[in-house]
């Protein structure tokens, strides 16, 4: 039977039902990253907490920022800072740090965070997972939605909630696989991730050990 990972207000969620927050700090060998090769076998416990830190991280103590778009009155997520701090960062992730100029707590949560989620995520399991993007563009967000699947069509959507707090009822309907983005977001998801295998491993090592191209995750 497959099964959906999702999230809501900061919790983990196995279809639909929340479950005890797993540990994630130094449960994998100290030098088990330190090569840069951040895939690990997508057992259901590793998927749980490479999710759980994903949240701990980033999600849950950074919130969201808003911006007003240029055209139009819709306020929408603004990455701008996100990929600042974490486009150009070589150091480690403070989980303690909560003071972010800008972030700001909602009660949409993970709005804006599913490119976040499934690309940084992708690092770890892109051996069995694809990167799906929905079919059509939501008019809440003016944006498709991403997530990640395999062929057994178990899903990691961390951002799921994101449309359930404002009743969007499809979200992964005639979904699309795709490649992970490559441009400009390469960086910022390749820090991301070495943020999370720092604490998995407990460990501190250089973040350009990691191949920063999308292409590097695709299945051989």
């Amino acid at each position: 039977m497959s099964f959906t990972v999702s999230s809501r207000s900061g919790r983990l969620l196995v279809n639909g039902i929340r479950i005890s927050a797993p540990h994630t700090e130094s449960l994998f060998p100290s030098t088990q990253f330190a090569s840069g090769d951040l895939s690990i076998p997508a057992t259901e416990q590793n998927i749980l907490t490479v999710s759980q830190c994903f949240l701990d991280l980033y999600t849950n103590p950074m919130g969201i920022v808003l911006e007003q778009r240029s055209k139009g009155k819709k306020w929408l997520h603004s990455t701008h800072d996100i990929e600042n701090q974490y486009g150009h960062w070589d150091g480690s992730v403070d989980k303690d740090d909560r003071s972010k100029k800008g972030y700001g707590k909602s009660i949409n949560p993970t709005r804006g965070w599913h490119l976040f989620a499934v690309n940084t995520l992708h690092h770890f399991f892109w051996k069995d997972f694809d990167c799906y993007r929905g079919s059509h563009k939501l008019e809440e967000s003016n944006d498709y939605h991403w997530w990640l699947e395999n062929n057994r069509g178990d899903t990691i959507d961390l951002a799921e909630d994101q449309y359930r707090v404002s009743r969007i009822p499809i979200l992964r309907e005639g979904g699309k696989k795709l490649k992970p983005l490559g441009t400009r977001y390469c960086r910022t998801y390749k820090n991301m991730a070495h943020g999370i295998t720092e604490v998995l491993s407990g460990d501190k090592y250089d973040a350009n050990r990691i191949d920063c191209y999308a292409n590097a995750y695709m299945k051989r």
